[in-house]
Order: structure tokens, then C-alpha cells, then sequence
């Protein structure tokens, strides 16, 4: 279980979200059907295909995921990675071939010890797998060639300036012509998710989806 039964009272599921930022969509929005945009993303879409949210950012999820990123609770990622499991089967079988955690830096990578997207990939993957339909796991194949600050609390076009140029595609020759699936803990403003988007893209990926464990609103 990854939550008690009194945390779990906190912990939501996305639902009647947007398919092109995970956000939930509202009464205005033209229905609530898989092809259904919001009104920002018809305005300004996103570079990825598709996004799949699993929880709202909020409560003991939060908690949940800075233990994990900032408590150094490694053990976290195995039941917070088994929730992504389901939704990591439902892009497996929508098409995907190629699967990828958003990098840290070295500098940090080193500090923290292990890349939580890549910790809850892991888990996920094992917990999805398909006999007819192995995803590669690409560990490296995203690299974080500049030590970007924390965000926190930036405007997303400041975090869109801070994150360009932030990434970099490991042996190109991997993404070109497949259908990539980027995984990460936490998904804000899209900004990091939609760079590295945009460097897969440039090096030849046929699609990138996006998946993150927390969404927040």
C-alpha cells in the first residue's frame, strides 16, 4: 500500500482531464471525450501528444513525493511507482515502444543518489509489463547537460526560459522513428516535460507522450 488508511483520504485520482496538459477539464470545455482539448491547449498547445496524470499534486501525495525527492526514501518509489503501473499498461497498449525518465543533473544526480523518475519507472515497467509488447527503458537516454535551479515558485515563462537548451538526446539514433513515453514524479507547468519534448522531437521521435505520478492544478 503506498498510503495508510487516513493518508489515503487525501490522495485523489486525475479524472476528466485534458489529454494535452493533465488538467481537469472544466464546464466549458466542449466535453469530456479523449480527443477533447481544454481552451489553453486549443490556444497554445503543448509540443507532446499526450499527457497521462496519475494523482493530484496535494495532501499525503505531496508528501508522498518529497520524501521520496528530498528525504532521501528511497523505498518510496516501489508503491508510489506501483500506482503508475496501470496507466503505464494503457499507454503501453496505445502504442508506445520506448520509454524515458526525465534526467537530473550529474551534480544533483550525485547528491540525491538516484533519479526518482527513474525509480518510479522502473517499478512501473516491471509492474506493466506486456508479453507481446516490451517497451525499451532508456535510462540515459536523456541527458541534463546544465545545472538548472530549482523553480519553485517561477511564472512558466520563466520556467520556459530556464529549461531551454537544459537537455540534451543521448546517441540520437535511439529516438528516431519511435514512440516515446517521458516519465517524471511531478508534472507543474509542463515546461521541463515540453523541452525535453522538443529534443526528441528534433532528434527524430516519430511521438512523445508524457506520464507523471502527481499533476498539479
Amino acid at each position: 500500500m503506498a498510503f495508510c488508511e487516513s493518508c489515503a483520504l487525501s490522495v485523489a485520482a486525475v479524472e476528466d482531464a485534458c489529454p494535452g496538459c493533465g488538467l481537469p477539464l472544466s464546464d466549458t470545455d466542449d466535453g469530456h471525450q479523449e480527443s477533447v482539448r481544454c481552451h489553453g491547449c486549443q490556444a497554445r498547445p503543448l509540443p507532446f501528444s499526450r499527457v497521462w496524470p496519475v494523482l493530484a499534486y496535494g495532501g499525503a501525495t505531496t508528501e508522498a513525493v518529497l520524501h521520496l525527492k528530498h528525504g532521501r526514501r528511497r523505498h518510496l518509489a516501489r508503491p508510489l511507482g506501483a500506482l503508475l503501473a496501470p496507466a503505464l499498461a494503457a499507454a503501453i497498449d496505445s502504442g508506445v515502444d520506448a520509454l524515458c525518465p526525465v534526467p537530473l543533473h550529474p551534480r544533483r544526480l550525485r547528491q540525491r543518489g538516484f533519479n526518482q523518475a527513474l525509480e518510479l519507472l522502473r517499478v512501473a515497467e516491471r509492474l506493466a509489463r506486456r508479453p507481446a509488447a516490451r517497451p525499451l527503458v532508456f535510462s540515459d537516454g536523456l541527458r541534463r547537460i546544465r545545472d538548472t535551479p530549482a523553480l519553485g515558485w517561477e511564472s512558466p515563462a520563466s520556467r520556459r526560459r530556464i529549461v531551454a537548451g537544459a537537455f540534451a538526446v543521448h546517441r540520437p539514433e535511439w529516438a528516431t522513428g519511435r514512440r516515446i513515453l517521458l516519465v517524471d514524479d511531478v508534472m507543474t507547468t509542463g515546461a521541463t516535460l515540453a523541452e525535453c519534448t522538443r529534443v526528441l522531437l528534433k532528434a527524430g521521435a516519430a511521438d512523445v507522450q508524457v506520464m507523471a505520478l502527481a499533476r498539479v492544478a
